[in-house]
């Protein structure tokens, strides 16, 4: 069970709704659901980022802004609107009203009730069935017209159950139930910490660039903070380590002996690609590595993990718990001490399922309690329960997505960000040494974040540009962070996202005319049209100057529009970014003269030479930002980014 983290380094806040999400619809509900068959096993791994959330979100610590609109009399319907987005398609579906409300708000044909009611409806589609309780059941009969009474009640019972979870876990641990693992403290890539040239040993068919990231320290502190984050939480020292996403090498499994880890585990295929061969049934058996202090490692049974992931939600759950106890009675036939290892997300599976899971867990609980040829361990069980174990020598570098890191490093954004994280890493070697204990810790935790896995995990598929936009600005406020606490400049390339993306798929080529009027209707028809708005995270600033950006270009010009609200007057700053950074001011009514010509009026048009503002004749593209400085508040848009003009060759027509 993970999440990235959310909490922005210096605000503290999370803004999006998947911490409240996911314990609501899954870490709670399935230690509830387990706590019902107290003789089945289950292993547990909670991330050290997760554990930090649930404790900060508990404690008052960090604010989470889906939580927190629960205390608003009002929220705006662009909040909500990027809540939904940002909600798993499914959750919301499960509500007819929620649906009508949605599509009214869609359709600019809500009134502030339907607003104070889709805020509502966020939030009941948060609880897993399993907790639906008395109280959230009124909810859902009274069905529409909510009130502040009901907010109250959600915002209770949502901050009692999150302050629940960790708990409950360490009862059920306690009672010897469960076992739970943990993870490296920032979930990152280990083997890649020790020295990104691992990759090139793997079956990658991508350019992974010699040298560009070897900090083995680094591997060490987060496994050492790590551990320290669970043994607060739970009182004892972890005896397995699931290493982030599989991810194993020979340094990983030497760091694990030297820091006394009883076991971690894997992908079967990281052990065929090992042993040089298909497997008959060597994944079914433990594996031990290293002399004194040896570690066993679990190989996952890839066939049985992915019928839960992947297969059985095309099943009715019960009759697909059945299924699964005859795959597994096959798997055991003939033979005593064989140990079959699943493992698969604590979350995404169970979006897909019927009932959502709780049918399937419940089932197959049942049946296991029943069964005379199975028996559910804890690793730390099978270890010990077992005693012949085979010995691994070394292991072939891989995770459980295969036999390379792909999905981390070897893409160009990837690849680029390692080298933004290499270079901030080095800023940052002698400050370690010399910064107060404090300060010290602090940049830690924050290059511990920047090397989380999740920012190369978007930076190397493709995905939704929403998704991409939002986890690259997590990298960057991250490596922001570590110059800023280094006491060194913040690189001006930090303002542009490592990925480039944005609204070059369109010719934006325009002539108009700059005269602060709407002249007419072609003038800008051709130009890239932005709401502003839509760029910001969940929460938007108060009382925001600017309705509409319009931008575009001919041969010789870029021309910008801003579609002001009110008449109030304002400054204007253009800030372009390629080999150097230009601020181009704009203030009063109109001017034309140097590099901008501008007239405000009806609206804002400016137009800007273009040889002033790229680096040089032969340059294909610009970026830039624009700040508005009204009654002495600043705002930035893009808030933690850039717009980009792609200049194209291609011939031009207008209307």
């Amino acid at each position: 069970m993970h999440q990235p983290y959310y909490a922005h380094p210096d605000r503290g806040e999370i803004e999006g709704p998947t911490m409240v999400f996911r314990s609501l619809f899954n870490y709670y509900p399935m230690a509830l659901l387990l706590s019902q068959f107290p003789d089945i096993k289950i292993s547990f791994n909670l991330t050290p980022v997760l554990i930090k959330q649930l404790e900060g979100i508990s404690s008052g610590r960090i604010r989470d802004n889906f939580l927190e609109i629960l205390r608003d009399e009002t929220t705006s319907r662009e909040q909500l609107a990027l809540f939904a987005k940002e909600m798993p398609g499914f959750a919301l579906k499960r509500f007819k009203v929620a649906g009508i409300l949605n599509e009214k708000i869609e359709n600019n044909t809500f009134s502030s009730q339907d607003l104070f009611d889709m805020k509502i409806y966020l939030h009941l589609a948060s609880f897993h069935p399993l907790i639906t309780d008395e109280g959230i059941e009124n909810l859902l009969k009274k069905g529409k017209g909510f009130n502040m009474h009901d907010q109250e009640y959600l915002y209770g019972k949502e901050m009692d159950i999150i302050s629940k979870i960790l708990p409950l876990y360490r009862v059920m641990q306690d009672k010897e139930q469960i076992e739970i693992s943990t993870s490296p403290m920032a979930h990152p890539i280990l083997p890649l910490l020790f020295n990104t040239d691992n990759a090139r040993k793997t079956k990658t068919s991508l350019s992974v660039p010699e040298g560009i990231f070897s900090y083995p320290a680094d591997a060490v502190s987060q496994l050492s903070e790590g551990i320290e984050v669970y043994k607060k939480t739970f009182a004892v020292l972890p005896r397995g380590i699931w290493p982030s996403e599989g991810s194993l090498s020979n340094e990983v499994l030497e760091l694990f002996s030297r820091s006394s880890i009883s076991w971690t585990a894997t992908d079967e295929h990281i052990l065929s690609e090992t042993l040089g061969r298909p497997l008959n049934d060597e994944h079914h058996r433990i594996w031990d590595f290293g002399g004194d202090n040896k570690v066993s490692v679990f190989f996952r049974d890839h066939t049985i993990s992915d019928l839960i992931g992947f297969s059985y939600q095309e099943m009715a759950e019960k009759e697909a718990a059945c299924s699964l106890m005859k795959n597994m009675e096959q798997i055991g036939k003939g033979s005593d001490g064989r140990v079959l290892t699943i493992i698969l997300d604590g979350e995404n599976p169970w979006d897909f399922y019927p009932e959502y899971g709780q049918d399937f867990l419940s089932s197959l609980y049942r049946m296991l309690g029943d069964s005379r040829n199975i028996k559910s361990v804890t690793f730390s069980e099978a270890a010990g329960e077992i005693t012949e174990h085979e010995t691994l020598k070394g292991i072939t570098p891989g995770s459980w997505m295969g036999n390379n890191f792909d999905n981390w490093i070897g893409r160009e954004p990837a690849n680029k960000a390692w080298q933004i994280l290499s270079r901030a890493r080095e800023i940052a070697e002698e400050p370690l040494k010399s910064l107060p204990e404090e300060k010290k810790k602090l940049l830690l935790e924050n290059i511990m974040i920047a090397e989380s896995s999740d920012w190369f995990w978007w930076y190397s598929l493709p995905a939704n540009s929403d998704i991409k936009r939002r986890f690259d600005s997590y990298f960057r406020n991250s490596i922001r962070k570590i110059y800023e606490i280094s006491a060194m400049e913040v690189p001006a390339f930090l303002s542009l996202p490592v990925e480039e993306s944005g609204h070059d798929e369109i010719i934006p080529y325009i002539k108009p005319v700059i005269d602060g009027k709407k002249t007419h209707f072609y003038e800008w028809c051709n130009a890239v049209e932005v709401n502003p708005l839509n760029l910001w995270g969940t929460f938007k600033p108060v009382d925001f100057p600017v309705e509409k950006i319009f931008y575009g270009y001919d041969e010789e010009n870029i021309f910008i529009r801003m579609d002001m609200k009110g008449s109030e007057d304002m400054e204007i700053r253009l800030i372009f970014h390629n080999s150097a950074e230009k601020v181009l001011e704009i203030s009063g009514q109109s001017e034309e003269k140097g590099l901008l010509s501008f007239v405000k009026g009806e609206i804002t048009e400016i137009s800007i030479p273009r040889e002033g503002v790229i680096a040089g004749s032969d340059e294909k593209k610009v970026y830039f930002a624009i700040k508005v400085v009204k009654n002495g508040q600043e705002f930035k848009i893009p808030s933690f980014d850039y717009f980009k003009i792609n200049f194209k060759e291609e011939e031009y027509w207008i209307v």
